[in-house]
């Protein structure tokens, strides 16, 4: 049965505290039979408890013990703080935040390194490539394109992704992949591929997860495409990110600045395209995606080396007016895939007229507005 997490009591806290002490507490140099009382004070209520050690154990007790080798009185924060070593013990009784009474100097029995465990991390560190991607380019042997739009090849994703592809396709094999044909069920939080099987997800054999994973692993560049829904990534592409997270080991390392994961499979200098398309016409409504990204790229060990965001993307197609402009823009497409390919980046010229906002007035928003309208209760729903 599930219950709701609780705010650990202080008490539980030291017994947590000593159980990680008693993993080290076997090979410590210092150990020695006795008793350390605590005396605190939290929230103006007071909580006596006392460690008692032996030859090879430490174990926590509630209340007062009798003859205790020594005795420390002090609030429980400050417990701590002199635990961390940022309060000396002397400073603490001048100041009268800390009052001891007995022998001091069997704290000595406490390990000071009882929390750092040896464990074997794998290494990960940050590459070259990832710091400076262009730098140290190589023309990617495969490219694969993961159109995450929930509608597949009856989106306008695909439309805007044909001639970007076609560009691609000039100077590397590519792969189009279609997100909405894999089933991949949401990620519950279980934490299963991190504890029980390693690198291993409960729903591999329900689900086509793995599979597709394989799939993008191959590639040496990834183009995630898709439409912005409800001001982010579709839930099927989040779906799909969320269950990576069994493609990470649980533990922390050090990043560009930050902390991150390593990875279970490493594929060396792999990067990734974020390609986007909207309905709205301002070129801001993709800052929730280019924030997210910027932390994926991160966390996943792949520096993002091209951003397409293409709004007004429906308009532009059923706006006659617009008809030069689009031509242009689909123009570009292809040379963009090209330069991604031979350069690891799109020319600036390229994107800003890929990218390109178009003014619009009231009559833009009328004629939108009428075109749902005539859609009400059509039941066309491959416009």
């Amino acid at each position: 049965m599930n219950t709701l997490k609780e705010l650990p009591s202080p008490l539980k806290i030291m017994e947590t505290m000593v159980a990680k002490l008693q993993m080290a507490y076997p090979e410590h140099d210092k150990r020695a039979d006795g008793i350390i009382q605590f005396h605190f004070i939290h929230k103006n209520q007071k909580i006596d408890c006392y460690m008692q050690s032996t030859e090879n154990q430490l174990k926590l007790f509630e209340g007062e013990a009798e003859n205790p080798t020594v005795s420390i009185r002090c609030s429980f924060y400050d417990w701590f703080k002199l635990a961390e070593g940022k309060l000396n013990p002397v400073w603490g009784m001048v100041t009268g935040r800390l009052k001891f009474n007995g022998k001091t100097s069997f704290f000595k029995i406490l390990p000071k390194r009882s929390f750092a465990q040896k464990i074997d991390i794998p290494k990960d560190p940050v590459t070259d490539f990832e710091r400076n991607p262009q730098k140290y380019w190589k023309k990617p042997q495969r490219v694969v394109v993961l159109s995450s739009s929930p509608r597949g090849e009856n989106g306008y994703t695909d439309f805007y992704l044909e001639p970007f592809i076609k560009g691609v396709r000039k100077h590397s094999e590519v792969e189009l992949v279609h997100l909405n044909k894999f089933k991949i069920t949401p990620c519950d939080g279980c934490f299963y591929c991190w504890m029980n099987t390693p690198g291993q997800c409960k729903y591999n054999e329900k689900d086509d997860f793995t599979k597709l994973a394989d799939i993008l692993y191959t590639g040496d560049v990834i183009v995630y495409a898709f439409p912005i829904y409800a001001d982010g990534i579709p839930s099927i592409l989040k779906s799909y990110f969320d269950r990576s997270v069994s493609r990470a080991y649980p533990y922390m390392i050090e990043g560009l600045k930050r902390v991150r994961h390593p990875r279970v499979r490493i594929h060396e200098n792999q990067s990734m395209v974020v390609f986007s398309i909207c309905g709205f016409f301002e070129q801001l409504n993709f800052n929730p995606v280019r924030a997210y990204f910027n932390a994926l790229a991160h966390n996943r060990h792949c520096p993002v080396i091209g951003e397409i965001y293409r709004p007004t993307a429906l308009g532009l197609i059923s706006n006659p007016f617009l008809f030069q402009q689009l031509e242009n823009i689909l123009a570009e497409l292809e040379n963009a895939g090209e330069q991604i390919v031979i350069n690891g980046k799109i020319k600036r010229k390229t994107l800003r007229i890929i990218n390109q906002e178009f003014p619009y007035s009231s009559w833009d928003i009328s004629k939108t507005n009428e075109w749902w309208n005539e859609k009400k209760g059509s039941k066309d729903y491959n416009y």
